[in-house]
């Protein structure tokens, strides 16, 4: 917390590059499963959720800040809820992934 600006930037970093990780696992996903990008608010919301609690009860426990979650209710509903918008806009721009081409297609 005492790291300064060369610090923040680093977080700042780290949380985009997380950020962009997290959603190309759902988009890898959605190429595999269809049903992931035909029901996709379903598929955002639950994603969202899994997001939180991977982040908040697995990658948080096993970083270096080795810090155990204590929400209040609030904190918990503000989270929550940031995640299941994260979720949504995820989903939202996975709806329709890239098909994979065909390997033994000619490009003209």
């Amino acid at each position: 917390m005492e790291g300064g600006a060369q610090t923040a930037f680093l977080g700042f970093v780290l949380q985009e590059t997380l950020g962009v990780l997290i959603a190309a696992v759902y988009y890898l996903a959605a190429m595999q499963l269809p049903k992931l990008a035909q029901r996709w608010v379903t598929a955002g919301l639950i994603f969202g959720v899994a997001v939180f609690l991977v982040m908040n009860y697995v990658v948080l426990l096993v970083s270096a800040w080795r810090h155990t979650p204590n929400f209040t209710p609030a904190k918990l509903a503000e989270n929550l809820l940031a995640m299941l918008i994260f979720g949504l806009i995820i989903a939202m721009f996975g709806r329709k992934p890239a098909q994979p081409k065909n390997q033994g297609a000619v490009d003209s």
